[in-house]
């Protein structure tokens, strides 16, 4: 009979948070917009408007491309590290996370650099200078940064599948493409549509690609948004069509969380059993498509290493990180590089420390009842659907007067980067919590403690990896957040990406290749300190 008193005080604290800075400022930035744009009406003509028809159209092409791509590319990969048992698989894994965990910024710029004018590749094959510009980058930029989300979705679900059942198929005369539809398939299938939802959400909602590497006529609705408040000056249709951008989007939100949840419920099925080692000519095709994935991460790494160690213009070795502290950058960045780089690190650490103290109570809960799992998982992916741009438009509109004005923007900079982080440190605490077994809680329950203070002594260090997974992930994401930090802050609080935005966009090339560099070392640390602890990592 306590159960259900229990888990609404364990999920208080994170509804709390979400409905107090996100759901409240945004309701009231919608019902405001909507109110003065003209009342119910001002949704059909938001729609009807050519330029935000173009921005929707945008937002479904590249999002349905770059997740088509993503599944193409990433479910072989997937099959091979989750279904095959072979030397050097866990360091692939790890490497093959890293591009999600870079700034988008640095990706951009990768990519410009591979094929953009005189670039690495485009350079002496000029045809994939196709590649540098427009549509085809940002799907480029699009399937770097989420073709990790897809491998390591279905990678899970091949892991899970249970073994007996594909022996069982095996021995009654099944073939291996019966064994493969019947049983350790389905799971690989259920793995990749998550991911290529996720894919689909993330690239239609994407901000900088299309800001960066085409500009007006590629403009995703969240772009849209952007320009409407900042550069029309038109808060109320920016509003409105954010609420489009919500309805729009909750349907494929909804399906990646059933779909994850699906996922998760695979630890509840029979052991595995080890994975298989690869032979035949059916895992050979599948090691060397995973190799070419390896060689294209370690092409865009390598291209932001080139640039910021023998930048554009023939200048010398070195000479991306002297333009990084010269004179002129400084006047670019009026608090400089290092003042920049103290803000991004304090603020994401903050951030992720806001995250997991939230998400502890709350997974608990989640752990209770996969179906109010999903639900959370909705309510806390809310504010990704509003959009970043609006979630900090909203939060200054609403709450920067009560903090003090500009002042105090640094809070609603946290706020902002702790708030998009939540959904992923709850999923980093929900799966390795999903695998725990009950029996130690429940001894300790039995016993007289309390639901929360049993979860603490009995599940809470058993989840040691999973916390600094969910710190790290959460700490990772605040380091590269550039939507909604760049809309809020103010010339004392600048970070890294919004910085080095300012660089590219004013030209200052090799400045921006250094501090391109600077937030790759950056990263690649966080990401190492992932990596320690060997499943940390298998996110």
């Amino acid at each position: 009979m306590k159960r259900p008193v229990g888990t609404a005080f364990l999920v208080a604290p994170i509804l709390l948070y979400v409905g107090l800075f996100a759901l409240l400022p945004a309701g009231i930035l919608f019902a405001g917009s909507v109110a003065a744009a003209g009342g119910p009406s001002a949704v059909a003509a938001a729609v009807a408007t050519p330029l935000n028809r173009q921005a929707i159209g945008n937002s479904l092409l590249q999002g349905g491309l770059s997740s088509l791509l993503a599944v193409g590319v990433g479910y072989p990969a997937g099959l091979f590290l989750g279904r095959y048992d072979w030397r050097g698989r866990e360091i692939v894994r790890s490497v093959l996370l890293v591009p999600f965990l870079l700034p988008s910024l640095v990706v951009v710029l990768a990519v410009r650099d591979l094929f953009g004018s005189g670039g690495l590749l485009s350079g002496p094959l000029p045809l994939l200078g196709a590649l540098g510009s427009g549509v085809p980058a940002i799907v480029a930029v699009n399937l770097v940064f989420n073709l990790p989300l897809v491998i390591l979705l279905t990678a899970t679900g091949a892991a899970v599948a249970p073994r007996a059942l594909e022996e069982t198929v095996v021995t009654l005369g099944g073939s291996p493409a019966r064994a493969y539809r019947d049983a350790w398939g389905p799971s690989t299938w259920i793995g990749a549509a998550a991911g290529g939802l996720l894919t689909f959400l993330f690239s239609a909602l994407s901000f900088a690609p299309p800001l960066l590497l085409c500009g007006p006529r590629c403009y995703t609705v969240e772009a849209r948004v952007w320009s409407l408040d900042t550069t029309f000056l038109d808060p109320s249709g920016a509003g409105v069509l954010a609420l489009v951008l919500l309805a729009a989007f909750a349907v494929p939100a909804i399906a990646y969380l059933e779909l994850a949840r699906r996922l998760r419920s695979g630890g509840s099925l029979p052991s595995p059993g080890p994975p298989r080692r690869p032979r035949g000519p059916l895992a050979a095709a599948l090691a060397a498509e995973t190799a070419l994935v390896v060689a294209a991460v370690g092409l865009v790494l390598g291209a932001i290493v080139d640039r910021t160690v023998a930048p554009y213009g023939g200048a010398g070795v070195g000479a991306a990180w002297t333009a990084l502290l010269s004179p002129a950058t400084a006047r670019a960045v009026p608090i400089g590089i290092p003042g920049a780089l103290g803000n991004t690190l304090l603020f994401a650490a903050v951030a992720a420390g806001l995250a997991v103290l939230l998400t502890v109570p709350a997974s608990l809960a989640v752990a209770g009842g996969r179906r109010g799992g999903t639900l959370l998982g909705f309510f806390l992916f809310a504010p990704l659907l509003v959009s970043p741009v609006v979630l900090a438009f909203a939060l200054a509109n609403f709450w920067r007067p009560l903090f003090g004005g500009e002042a105090t923007v640094w809070v609603l900079v946290i706020v902002s980067q702790g708030m998009l982080a939540l959904p992923f440190a709850l999923q980093a605490l929900g799966l390795p919590l999903s695998g725990l077994g009950s029996g130690p809680r429940e001894a300790a329950e039995t016993l007289g403690a309390p639901r929360f203070f049993a979860f603490l002594d009995a599940d809470l260090p058993r989840l040691r990896d999973g916390l600094v997974t969910a710190g790290l992930f959460a700490f990772a994401l605040g380091l590269g957040e550039f939507t909604a930090t760049n809309f809020l802050v103010t010339p004392r609080f600048t970070t890294l990406p919004v910085a080095l935005y300012g660089l590219a966009d004013s030209r200052h090339l090799l400045a921006a290749d250094g501090a391109a560099g600077l937030l790759l070392l950056v990263s690649l640390a966080v990401f190492l300190a992932i990596s320690v602890g060997g499943r940390r990592v298998e996110l």
